[in-house]
């Protein structure tokens, strides 16, 4: 009967292993999707003074990333609210705060010629884009 019982575990342990092959994350072109950990424990949503974290096991962590003033975070939770810029002088992270790195940023851009920095949008970096990002900088966020 032992024999037995070492078989058919060992017939599980090897269909288990076969399937991890068969459940490979995706991949193609520029996309790569094969990063991804079992999290877990612990409550599944927690928060402290101003950010919130959750968590679910077995959910795909593509992490967090951004450009210019989206941001995309990984996992299965549609809706989830992200901090978006809080006026058209929030150039750079930390959003929703006005800083050296909002100034840093517009400069760039301006001297660039990028067009997210031709705030006042007739096709000309000047001064009057310049007033605008200098009035809405001081302006603050709400």
């Amino acid at each position: 009967m032992g024999l037995v019982k070492g078989a058919h575990t060992l017939v599980l342990l090897g269909c288990l292993a076969g399937s991890s092959t068969l459940a490979s994350a995706q991949t193609g072109g520029i996309f790569d999707l094969t990063w991804n950990t079992i999290d877990g424990g612990g409550a599944t949503y927690s928060t402290g003074g101003v950010f919130s974290l959750g968590g679910t096991i077995g959910q795909p962590d593509a992490g967090v990333m951004s450009g210019g003033i989206f941001t995309l975070q990984g996992g299965f939770w549609p809706g989830a609210v992200v901090a978006g810029p809080c006026n058209i002088a929030d150039f750079a992270p930390p959003f929703g705060v006005l800083n050296f790195f909002d100034v840093q940023t517009f400069l760039a851009r301006f001297s660039a010629h990028d067009p997210s920095a031709d705030l006042i949008a007739d096709g000309m970096w000047n001064f009057f884009d310049v007033q605008l990002f200098l009035n809405a900088f001081s302006a603050g966020c709400p």
